[in-house]
Formats: structure tokens, sequence, C-alpha cells
């Protein structure tokens, strides 16, 4: 990585998360990058169409007064910018007493301190991210145009699977950046890739693939290009996942994966089949952080391998919890029902809380699928059906609210209770062409 001097890199382009997983920030000097930048607290609460929330202590009703975002100087590296630095920021108070409640980047680093702290392990986190080449730029008002691969093969390489070379391009902007990936390959659909991030802390890794979102979108829009990371974007092909691989370090011991234990039930230790029983339980109210958007469910929906079961497995993708076979300091869980329109952020706080409910409850394992999950059901639980009722298990689940923060969890409902609203007010063109013609 290049070494990050106020004459290579003049600015630092500081960016933190909103609750809907994406960027914001400010070009800050990087000779004073440990200084903080007043955001007014509104923008945590303003939706996809810009309209905001009602927020107690943060919206209009409380003059949308400001917080602090504070640079994260161990979070910088050199970005994709010419001569801009990059690095993350977290949001405070601005009399320095605790970080504000709907910062998702602070509540990671709080769930993981407890698995620390409490337990002596670290998770460990990387993620695969999936998503469609565009042939140009999408917008409001121009459809997606997928871009034509004719020499498609699923994990394909080269310009057979990816003609404009974006993909590509993407993955060494990401390299250059500081970003931490490890491969691409061409995904099971014609145009749809899938890029690889390096196992790390938790907060780093969630930056990791935040970043990467915001660099290739970037990236495309330099080459008058597209890249979507809705979760189903055309009805002909299967959605775009987020998997989470997570694991946990002995940070007591020797440094070993706590989760491989060759001698016990399926060569995984006690930590980790309570972890795997946590994220089963709770599936249903994880559900509305994986899998965010009106669109989300068009891909978490029987035989699609994304996560529609409250199940796990042992190498078998159409579990929602999956354990691969690689074993020894590889052993871990993929979680597969997050999309990739989801912040990673909240999922990767949402699963740790699951998997800590589990450990701390001693909750048992239930038995693994067995063969195709679809066909042969090992338990009728299953994701809630469209994003509203999503949001309902979410709110009854007072495991996961109070483990997230009741702020946190108040306002990430809201604001999907209003975009939920405002797709039940749509006419779709689906309805004028089928409707149209004939009443």
């Amino acid at each position: 990585m290049a070494v990050i001097t106020s004459s290579t890199h003049p600015f630092t382009r500081a960016l933190f998360t909103d609750l809907l997983g994406l960027a914001h920030g400010h070009y800050v000097r990087t000779d004073a990058v440990d200084n903080t930048f007043a955001v007014p607290s509104s923008v945590l609460g303003q939706g996809l169409d810009l309209s905001l929330v009602d927020l107690t202590s943060y919206g209009i009703d409380a003059g949308c007064p400001d917080i602090e975002a504070r640079v994260d100087s161990s979070s910088v590296r050199s970005g994709w910018e010419s001569k801009v630095a990059l690095a993350m920021a977290e949001l405070w108070f601005p009399d320095g007493s605790r970080h504000v409640p709907l910062d998702a980047r602070s509540t990671v680093a709080r769930l993981a301190a407890r698995w620390e702290n409490d337990h002596g392990v670290t998770p460990v986190v990387s993620f695969a991210l999936e998503g469609y080449l565009l042939a140009r730029q999408p917008s409001a008002e121009r459809p997606l145009d997928l871009m034509s691969v004719p020499g498609h093969r699923t994990f394909g390489t080269g310009r057979g699977s990816d003609p404009a070379g974006l993909g590509f391009e993407i993955l060494l902007a990401a390299l250059g950046a500081g970003i931490n990936v490890d491969g691409l390959n061409a995904e099971a659909n014609a145009g749809q890739i899938e890029i690889a991030t390096i196992q790390r802390d938790a907060v780093g890794a969630a930056d990791d693939v935040f970043l990467l979102r915001e660099l290739a979108r970037g990236v495309a829009e330099e080459r008058d290009l597209g890249i979507t990371f809705m979760a189903r974007p055309f009805a002909d092909r299967g959605g775009s996942g987020l998997h989470v691989n997570i694991s946990m370090r002995d940070t007591d011991g020797d440094g070993g994966n706590e989760f491989d234990a060759p001698s016990e039930p399926f060569g995984l230790s006690t930590t980790c089949r309570h972890a795997i029983a946590g994220l089963v339980e709770h599936h249903e109210a994880l559900t509305a952080l994986c899998a965010p958007t009106i669109n989300s469910y068009r891909r978490l929906r029987p035989a699609m391998t994304a996560g529609y079961w409250a199940n796990w497995g042992q190498d078998n993708r159409t579990a929602t919890a999956r354990v691969p076979g690689a074993r020894g300091t590889s052993t871990r869980i993929e979680h597969r029902l997050a999309d990739a329109s989801s912040s990673p952020h909240l999922v990767v706080a949402a699963l740790l809380a699951a998997m800590l409910d589990g450990l701390e409850r001693g909750l048992l394992l239930p038995p693994p699928q067995i063969g195709d999950a679809d066909t042969r059901p090992i338990t009728n639980r299953h994701a809630p059906h469209d994003l509203a009722i999503a949001l309902d298990a979410l709110e009854a689940d007072r495991t996961i609210v109070d483990a997230l923060g009741p702020e946190l969890v108040g306002c990430f409902i809201a604001l999907k209770r209003a975009e939920v609203q405002r797709w039940r007010n749509t006419v779709t063109d689906w309805e004028q062409r089928e409707y149209g013609r004939v009443y």
C-alpha cells in the first residue's frame, strides 16, 4: 500500500455509513486527518427518496443537531481517487461522551468486543460480494441494461465472462486502494461476478466490502459502464448475495481457530455449535437486516440457494448457515442470507449478536440439513415473504433489538417502513401492462 503523506495525498476522503449501507463523508486535509467534522444528525434518518423520518433526538423536531464524525486513523489507506487518501469515520456526540447509537460501525466494534472480553475469542470475517455488470450507467429514468456476456460460464474468468474487463479493473483498483480483496470470478448467471475479500477483524472486513461497493460504482462510471448490487435486478436471473464467512480466533490461548474441534460432533467446537444454533434461532429477525429492500424478497425464496430456510448444513449450499468442508484453520460458518444491497456493518453486527445469544444461552444445535432443503426441508421455518413482515419479526426479537440498540433498530425500522409505504403507494409498469389494456 502507498505511504500516505500530505504531499502525496493532500486530502483524505473520510466516509461513514448510514443505516441503509450508503456512504456519506467529507474531504478533509490529510495533515489534519485526526480532526473531526460536523455532520447534521438528520443525515441518519434520510430515506432513499431523501425524505426524513421522524427521529426524536436527531430530526427536524430536535433542530437537526450536529454530531461529530471522527476519522479512525488506523483505517487510512491510499484510496482510488488521484492524490486522495481514504478513511473511515465513526460518529460521536460533540461532547465526546459516547458514540452515536445509530453508528453501525461502532456497533460492530462493540459486539466484537463482547466476544473478546467475555469469551476470549476474536471474530474473523470475510465476504463474497455478488453483482451484475451493466452496459451503461443506470438511473431512475433509465432501466438497467445488462451487459451481454455470450461467453459466460460459471466460475469463468477473462473476457469471455467479462467482455469489457470491468470486473478485473475493479479488482485491481480495490487492491491499489488498500481494500483487502482476495479474488474474482463469474457467478452462475451471465453478467454476474463475485468478488471475495480476505478474512480479517469484523470492523475492517465490513469496511472493506462497504468501500468495495463504492469503488466499483466509481470505476464503472468512469468507463461509462455500470454495476448493480440490487438483490435481484433481473427476473430471468438469480439474485446477488453477500455471503458472510465468520470464524473465531482464540485470543486467550494459541490464536488457533476456536471453531475447529475434530473430536467433537460434526468436527465443530461447542462454541461453534451454539453460535450456529443462535443464527437459526433468530433467522426471521435477521432477515430484515440481511434482506433490507422490497426487491430483496424477489431473491429470498425457495430454489434460489439464498438463505430462505432457518437451517444449517455441512457443505450444503441449500442451507443458510453452511459449514464448508475445509477444516482446521479454515473452519468457518458461511452465512448465506444477506444480499448485496445490505449494509455490511449491520449484517455483521446482527450475526455476531445472534451467535452470541446462542453461546450465552447454550442453545442446542438442531439436526443438519441433508440434501436439498427445498424438496426435503428439515424445518418449516423460513424467511418472511416480504419486508413488512420481516420488520415486524425484527421488532419482536428483543434479543437482537437490545444487542444492536433500540435507537438503531428503531431508526432502521422507521426508514424501512417508510420505504414499504412508498412501494404500496406506487403504481407499477406491470400493473399498467396487466390491467390497463383490459379494464
